[in-house]
């Protein structure tokens, strides 16, 4: 609780464990679900979903590793692209 209020991070309101089957293996993940903010009439969108791999073995580990870098190099590939005309 203090880490989270430290770095002003909001605590989900709900935490679910899931079993995924990944072509024959078994994976648990993790799904923290956040408040939207108000929720606009008819959208039905209240809810902001983190889905991830739980950290419970070592492949899991490195998959969120992967993808965090993935998201590094991907976001700072979009913000340099420039048309010229």
């Amino acid at each position: 609780m203090i880490f989270f209020s430290f770095y002003r991070y909001e605590l989900p309101f709900d935490r679910h464990d899931w079993i995924i089957d990944r072509c024959g293996k078994e994976v648990r993940y993790v799904i923290d679900y956040y408040d939207g903010g108000s929720v606009q009439p008819g959208s039905y969108q209240f809810a902001i979903l983190d889905v991830r791999p739980a950290m419970d073995s070592w492949e899991n580990i490195w998959d969120r590793m992967r993808v965090a870098y993935w998201r590094w190099v991907y976001s700072s590939d979009t913000s340099s692209d420039t048309t010229n005309s």
